[in-house]
């Protein structure tokens, strides 16, 4: 029996690894927001893939789960803005991008160190720039491009635990269980 283009199209989004790091990395943040709330006085760090996300950071496995459950349900809820988060690396990728190109365009023409040393003022002027147009830009690549709030067909199946030195990680692990209409 021949599959219809609707149904390979959402065959094709249940199995498709950026949406499901996306979402993944969505719900990373929330959760990273939710635990930087409680105890504010604690350090975390988080990463996603495509099965799941890790957050590193010194808490016990049930204020993880109650964390990760709240994000999930506040995702679920419409509270988007908590997919987006200041301290991704996202954010800092666009920094590092945006001021590369502006060093390298400064530079641009110059054949001796006397000519680039010439530059050097426009050199901070335009890296200072570069550095705050990327904080908007990163903000509006990480809501537009690198998470989707959309927790539709994604459910927490667990959470994994282990240690590196002395910092406690957690592995929460996401299935997806029906295709993801928002990237339809």
């Amino acid at each position: 029996m021949e599959k219809t283009i609707e149904t390979k199209v959402r065959d094709l989004c249940i199995q498709n690894p950026v949406n499901h790091v996306r979402k993944n990395h969505a719900l990373e943040h929330a959760t990273v927001h939710i635990l930087e709330k409680k105890f504010p006085d604690k350090e975390f760090a988080g990463y996603s893939v495509e099965r799941g996300f890790w957050i590193i950071g010194k808490l016990s496995i049930q204020e993880i789960q109650e964390a990760a459950d709240a994000a999930f349900a506040r995702l679920s809820h419409g509270e988007k803005d908590l997919a987006i988060h200041p301290g991704c690396g996202t954010n800092l990728a666009t920094a590092s991008l945006l001021t590369s190109v502006s060093a390298v365009l400064t530079f641009i023409g110059t054949k001796s160190e006397k000519d680039r040393l010439k530059r050097f003022s426009s050199l901070l002027l335009i890296s200072s720039m570069a550095i705050q147009v990327s904080k908007p830009l990163g903000f509006a690549i990480q809501r537009n491009l690198t998470t989707d709030p959309d927790m539709n067909g994604m459910e927490i199946s667990g959470i994994d635990t282990g240690q590196i030195r002395e910092y406690p990680y957690f592995f929460i692990r996401t299935v997806y269980k029906k295709p993801c209409e928002s990237s339809l």
